[in-house]
């Protein structure tokens, strides 16, 4: 009795394992069946029996086909409509390749009469949306300087110094090479100023009385920016112009001062300077890069200068700050800030295909 048991066991594994070989082998079977089909629609489109197509393609359209095997079923089935004359049937099927391939770029294999269609939709993204980040050099660029020590024997200079950036964007286009971005971005800029004193004394040699002020300023940045693409198969180069207006959200100044050259430096702490600053700042904004386009978006790398266009620095409050008058001898300048920003970035890209005007 065990025995006829372990056989009819047996018998129910073998045919459990046969069932399951079977499935396994039934999408291949299709795949084959369907990558058969794309060559007697080939035959067809070539021997002009073009009406044929359709009904062998269509049933594999979905399931079936590998990708590229695919997007040849579709501009058969464009083309066998089209020479049809269902000018209708050939447009839906032109709209589900687009969703399917949006990022699809004509080559020199493709039938004029596929092209010719195609370029009569829109083709690229409606907009796009992504995260940049990057890093920035800022030069303050002195309007009018001042300063309490003896103008007759001072030397003012102005140093850049790095800060950073992140933010979000979005962009869209206006035109088939042009785009409209839009950016919110917090940034942070560094830079210093330095006033160096000079005093001849009667040996010959110079006194020195060096007055160092390093200020670091935050603020939300929204850049308005308009980009042209010079299309090079999968990258674009760009060039942008636009205006870029910001608040600022906090200023901060480290102030030091030397009295004497072989004295290390008297220094303080870093204090808050945002009431001796504007709440806004203007520039001008000029730049270029590239893009790259990735699967469903672009990578943005490009290089941008901000030229500020207004004097950041409350005229009424210059005088307002005693411990900078007072222990270090600092005093603002009026001065705008110039930024170059090296920027980097991901846009993921939403389509919509549609026909053109």
């Amino acid at each position: 009795m065990p025995a006829i048991t372990n056989i009819s066991l047996n018998c129910k594994t073998f045919i459990l394992l046969l069932f399951i070989a079977m499935m396994c082998q039934i999408p291949s079977f299709g795949q084959e069946d369907c990558s058969n089909r794309i060559q007697e629609a080939r035959e067809y489109y070539e021997q002009g029996l073009i009406e044929s197509i359709p009904d062998l393609l269509l049933p594999c359209i979905e399931e079936g086909f590998t990708r590229a095997e695919r997007m040849e079923a579709y501009k058969l089935l464009i083309l066998a409509y089209l020479f049809d004359y269902d000018q209708a049937e050939a447009e839906r099927t032109m709209v589900e390749f687009l969703k399917k391939y949006p990022e699809y770029e004509v080559s020199p294999e493709d039938p004029v009469e596929f092209v010719y269609l195609f370029e009569s939709y829109r083709t690229t993204s409606v907009f796009s949306f992504g995260i940049t980040t990057g890093f920035s050099l800022t030069d303050p660029r002195i309007i009018e300087p001042y300063t309490l020590l003896d103008y007759s024997y001072t030397e003012t200079k102005n140093n850049m110094k790095a800060g950073f950036h992140f933010g979000l964007g979005v962009a869209r286009y206006i035109s088939r090479k042009m785009l409209l971005n839009l950016e919110l971005n917090f940034s942070q800029s560094r830079y210093s100023f330095t006033d160096e004193l000079f005093l001849p004394v009667a040996d010959g040699t110079d006194v020195l009385n060096e007055v160092i002020y390093d200020e670091k300023i935050s603020k939300l940045e929204l850049p308005v920016t308009v980009m042209y693409e010079f299309n090079v198969g999968k990258m674009n180069y760009f060039i942008l112009t636009g205006i870029s207006l910001s608040k600022v959200t906090g200023a901060k100044g480290l102030p030091s001062r030397k009295y004497d050259p072989d004295l290390p430096p008297v220094s303080g702490e870093y204090t808050s300077v945002k009431d001796q600053r504007k709440n806004f700042m203007y520039a001008f904004v000029a730049g270029g890069g590239m893009r790259y386009k990735v699967p469903r978006g672009v990578i943005s790398v490009g290089l941008r200068m901000n030229f500020g266009l207004n004097n950041i620095v409350k005229s009424a409050e210059r005088y307002y700050n005693p411990l900078l008058l007072s222990k270090y001898y600092y005093v603002d300048d009026d001065f705008t800030l110039n930024t170059l920003t090296l920027t980097a970035g991901y846009y993921f890209s939403f389509y919509t295909p549609s026909k053109q005007r």
